[in-house]
C-alpha cells in the first residue's frame, strides 16, 4: 500500500517537473530568438545616379566622321559630342535657301504689280496694234469696192479681209494685256505667290533639321560612361547604334535590396548610413526616399558565404544627405545600415 501511494504521489510531481522543463525551454528559445535578431539591419546595395544613364544615338543614317569626347569626360547640356558626314545635308540647305529667295522675289513682284515702264510699253503696243487694225480695215474696205467692179482679183480681196481680221484680234489682245496690267496683280496670284513662299520656308526648315540630325548632342550635364562606336562606323535608323552612354552623377543614390523578413522596419524618410569596403570605416549618411512595391529576386551578391541567395527582396532607394566627398563610382557595392 505504501509503495502505491508513493507512486501515485511521485507521478504528478514528475509530470509537473516535465511540464516546467518544457515550458522553460520554450520560453528560453523564444527569448533567444528575439535576442538573436540584430538591432541594426545590414543590406547590400549599389550606387546609381538619380536618373538612369542615357545611350546616345544619331537620329539619321550616315558615317561617323568625328567623336569629340572620350570615356570619363565631362559634358554640358547641348554640347556636340559626335558628327556624321554632313556634305549632302548642307547642299540641301543651300538649295532650299535659294528656292526660298526665288519664292520671295515672285511674291514681291506679285504684291507690287507692274512698273510704270511696263505699263507704258503695254500701252504703246496696244496703240500700235490698234493703228495696224485700222489700216487693215481700211485696206479691206478698198479691196471690197475694187473687187465689186472687177478691178482686182477676188483672191486679193480675200487676203485683205483676212489680214484685217488678224489685225483686229491682235489689237484686242494688246488692249486686254494693257488693261490687265493697269488693274494690277490679281488677288489669287498674290495668294499663290504667298503659298509658294510658305512651302519654300517649310522645305528649308526640313533641310535644317536634317543637317542638325548629323550632330549628336548631350541631353544634359554629365559624364561619358562608355564609348560604343568609332570614327568611320556606318550608322542606320532601322537599328540605331548607340555611340556614347552619358550619366548625370551630380545626384547619387543607393539602391538597396532588403530581405523580405525586414521590410516592416523600413519607411519613407528613415535615416541610415552606408559603408563600403573601399572606404574603410567611413560612413555616408542617407535617408530613404523611395520604396518599391514589389518583391523580387536578389541581384546584389556579397562575399558573406552565409548570405542567403534564394530569398526574396524589396528594393529600397536612399539618397545621400550630402554630396559625398569621395568619388563614388556608379555600381559601387555598399552596405546600408539601418536601425530596426
Amino acid at each position: 500500500m505504501n509503495k502505491k501511494k508513493t507512486l501515485v504521489l511521485a507521478l504528478p510531481v514528475a509530470v509537473a517537473a516535465g511540464w516546467l522543463a518544457i515550458g522553460h525551454k520554450t520560453q528560453t528559445a523564444s527569448a533567444n530568438t528575439e535576442v538573436g535578431r540584430p538591432a541594426i539591419i545590414v543590406a547590400p546595395g549599389r550606387v546609381e545616379p538619380l536618373r538612369d544613364p542615357v545611350a546616345l544615338a544619331f537620329e539619321t543614317g550616315g558615317r561617323i566622321v568625328s567623336i569629340d569626347v572620350d570615356e570619363g569626360d565631362s559634358v554640358k547640356a547641348g554640347q556636340v559630342v559626335a558628327h556624321l558626314d554632313d556634305r549632302l545635308a548642307k547642299a540641301r540647305v543651300a538649295g532650299a535657301e535659294a528656292a526660298l529667295a526665288q519664292a520671295h522675289a515672285r511674291y514681291d513682284l506679285a504684291r507690287r504689280g507692274p512698273r510704270h515702264e511696263d505699263l507704258d510699253a503695254a500701252k504703246a503696243e496696244a496703240a500700235a496694234a490698234n493703228a495696224e487694225a485700222e489700216h487693215r480695215t481700211a485696206e479691206q474696205a478698198r479691196s471690197e469696192k475694187l473687187g465689186a467692179v472687177g478691178a482686182i482679183a477676188s483672191a486679193s480681196v480675200d487676203t485683205d479681209s483676212a489680214a484685217a481680221r488678224v489685225s483686229t484680234a491682235t489689237a484686242a489682245a494688246a488692249n486686254a494685256r494693257y488693261a490687265s496690267l493697269a488693274r494690277g496683280t490679281r488677288v489669287e496670284q498674290i495668294a499663290e505667290a504667298n503659298a509658294a513662299v510658305e512651302a519654300a520656308t517649310a522645305e528649308l526648315d526640313a533641310a535644317k533639321v536634317a543637317l542638325d540630325q548629323t550632330l549628336l548632342k548631350a541631353p544634359h550635364d554629365g559624364i561619358v560612361l562608355r564609348r560604343l562606336a568609332e570614327v568611320g562606323t556606318l550608322v542606320g535608323t532601322l537599328t540605331p547604334l548607340p555611340v556614347l552612354t552619358v550619366a548625370d552623377i551630380s545626384q547619387l543614390e543607393i539602391r538597396t535590396e532588403l530581405d523580405e523578413a525586414d521590410i516592416a522596419a523600413i519607411k519613407l524618410g528613415k535615416t541610415a548610413y552606408a559603408t563600403a569596403d573601399a572606404f574603410g570605416d567611413a560612413r555616408f549618411p542617407i535617408h530613404v526616399t523611395r520604396i518599391t512595391r514589389e518583391l523580387g529576386r536578389k541581384t546584389v551578391r556579397d562575399d558573406d558565404p552565409r548570405a542567403r541567395i534564394d530569398t526574396r527582396v524589396l528594393e529600397v532607394i536612399g539618397t545621400f544627405d550630402a554630396a559625398p566627398k569621395e568619388a563614388l563610382p556608379l555600381g559601387l557595392r555598399m552596405y546600408v545600415h539601418v536601425e530596426r
